[in-house]
């Protein structure tokens, strides 16, 4: 992507859905002491132009592309009790671009290689929704309203992580202007993808 309006851009590129009380209802469950599981899905895995939407221009903004990932979970979620333990039921965390959001000036090339660096953007989101997914996968409190409030944070934690790492992304890219650096930063999305445990990225937490 090009331009210089860092802050603008990375508000905007992370999407995350509040998951409280607004998601999670009063009523409990009483569970059977099964693990709960917590997975993560994108949808698409791989970028198309076809997903960007093409406009004119970008108000505030001077970039070329962008790509907006949402995280979104399933609603409502039932809190569990398991031996008076309160914990998140098994569901799935799914990232996919925003299509409002997601866009690209008519007047650029849709080049293969200015894709490749908003799928890196896309992959980032991944990567934090799985540190996500693995924080709650086993979060547990004494109290519906603990529960909840811990998810919030939870939640907000890796939304800033992503939103972080993203801009550093594009700031040791220069905004996918430098090739070298672009391998580099894609060499460790990819090794960062394979690994499931992958808790950190370019030395940043996820």
């Amino acid at each position: 992507m090009d331009g210089n309006d860092s802050a603008n851009r990375e508000t905007t590129r992370l999407i995350s859905a509040p998951l409280a009380a607004a998601v999670l209802m009063a009523a409990m469950l009483v569970g059977s002491g099964a693990r709960t599981r917590v997975d993560v899905q994108a949808n698409p895995s791989r970028l198309q132009w076809s997903l960007f939407r093409r406009v004119d221009s970008m108000p505030g903004s001077s970039e070329d592309a962008r790509i907006a990932a949402e995280m979104s979970f399933p609603r409502p979620l039932k809190m569990e009790n398991v031996g008076g333990e309160y914990r998140l039921p098994s569901f799935t965390i799914t990232v996919a671009p925003e299509p409002s959001r997601t866009m690209v000036r008519r007047s650029v090339v849709l080049s293969e290689y200015l894709l490749r660096h908003e799928q890196g953007h896309y992959d980032i989101v991944v990567l934090a929704a799985r540190a996500l997914a693995r924080e709650l996968d086993v979060m547990t409190a004494a109290s519906g309203q603990e529960l909840s409030q811990r998810v919030q944070d939870c939640v907000d934690k890796h939304t800033d992580r992503a939103k972080a790492l993203s801009e550093a992304y594009d700031r040791e890219t220069d905004r996918s202007r430098d090739p070298k650096a672009q391998v580099r930063w894609t060499s460790r999305i990819t090794a960062a993808l394979s690994d499931p445990q992958t808790s950190n990225l370019a030395g940043l937490p996820l």
